[in-house]
């Protein structure tokens, strides 16, 4: 057997942030691997600096090559890369990976460029989509889906329902591969100890003493944050941790005005992540679909999920999207939307320590074993070379 690695060709928008690369890194294990990635921005993100998301000081430790391209617009799903045509006349490639859904222009745009300059590759995407759109929408994607599936050689799913979508619409069962997008780091995902969640608590300026319950992202009502607040408050005596930036923050930080046990902090970059996460008894994700023609979205995956279960911080989540199976172990999920079904769950794990620290010691075994950086990019790798040689 050659051990001559196939070339990859990578492109996706997410390894413009720091943290993500390193499943890039893990995944160049396997292949000699080129990732096209957006140019670095200035500004502002989640009330950050964008410097504190991406910035070059990976630079030296990288076994790929990375190359950063203007995007033609800052929306994810329309823009194209300016320059991606002068990386495919680079050098051959094996194997051309788009991460992005099927309706978006640099899938497009990526598929026509290999086709016409690089016609021996294997023509794969990756696509998160996991909802059927209603009305006209739906009409035309279905065809989209259907060209998509046409000319792809392997799909990998982020989750099992976007599986079922491109099935649907024409993939065979044996090209699509279902798996997480990113992994986590393990080195800084790891449980506090007695004392360090005590310093960390002092850090966050958060109770040192109580039951803390926490929940990081975006702030928005389809994350479930209204139920998790009513349903906290039915469950004194707690403390509630929100972490992140969003539209429902006026309304969070008048309910923390009223509500001592309601602590809202700012955004914090991908690695600081971690020291939040950690200093908690229990993380909760309340996700709920949309269904709308202007917005129509469940939850994918939920990454902050195995961020808070390697940290050994006993989680919860709501049956919307692919939030079961990522927790795996339906005694932590509870009904999306509604906040007696949350709030009962939470009673359960609240008063019950051994059966917290019973579902948060078998979340993180099973979430350290499965979704590391290096876990998630063997088995892309396993799945990938398995098609490239079929």
């Amino acid at each position: 057997m050659s051990s001559v690695k196939p070339a990859l060709l990578l492109i996706g928008h997410p390894y413009a942030a720091l943290e993500n690369r390193k499943k890039v890194q893990a995944l160049a294990a396997h292949f000699d691997l080129t990732c096209v990635t957006s140019t670095l921005e200035d500004g502002v993100i989640l009330g950050r600096p964008a410097s504190d998301f991406d910035n070059e000081n990976d630079a030296c430790r990288r076994a790929y090559e990375l190359v950063r391209l203007p995007r033609s617009r800052r929306s994810i799903t329309t823009f194209f890369y300016e320059g991606l045509a002068g990386v495919m006349r680079h050098r051959r490639y094996d194997v051309v990976l788009v991460e992005n859904e099927p309706w978006a222009v640099v899938r497009w745009q990526a598929r026509l460029l290999a086709g016409l300059l690089q016609p021996q590759c294997l023509f794969g995407e990756f696509t998160w989509e996991n909802v059927e759109r209603p009305g006209w929408k739906g009409w035309l994607l279905s065809f989209i889906y259907r060209a998509m599936t046409a000319t792809t050689g392997f799909i990998i799913a982020g989750n099992r329902a976007a599986k079922a979508l491109v099935v649907k619409r024409g993939a065979r069962p044996a090209e699509v591969h279902v798996d997480a997008q990113l992994g986590i780091d393990l080195a800084s995902h790891a449980p506090a100890s007695a004392e360090e969640r005590l310093d960390l608590r002092r850090r966050l300026g958060l109770p040192e003493h109580g039951l803390v319950v926490g929940y990081c992202g975006r702030l928005t009502a389809e994350k479930g944050l209204r139920e998790l607040v009513e349903a906290c408050g039915e469950n004194q005596p707690v403390h509630l941790a929100l972490l992140g930036a969003g539209p429902m923050k006026p309304w969070l930080e008048e309910q923390a005005r009223r509500l001592p046990w309601l602590h809202l902090l700012p955004p914090r970059p991908h690695w600081e992540i971690p020291e939040f996460l950690r200093c908690l008894d229990l993380f909760v994700l309340a996700s709920q679909p949309v269904r709308s023609m202007r917005n129509c979205w469940e939850e994918q995956f939920g990454h902050v999920l195995i961020e808070a279960m390697a940290c050994g911080v006993a989680t919860l989540g709501s049956d919307s999207g692919a939030i079961a199976e990522v927790i795996g172990f339906p005694e932590a999920v509870f009904r999306h939307s509604d906040a007696a079904s949350l709030g009962e769950v939470l009673k359960i794990h609240r008063l019950d320590e051994a059966r917290r620290a019973g579902l948060a010691g078998k979340q993180m075994e099973r979430t350290r074993r499965l979704y590391s950086h290096e876990a998630v990019a063997g088995r892309w790798a396993e799945f990938i070379q398995r098609r490239l040689h079929s």
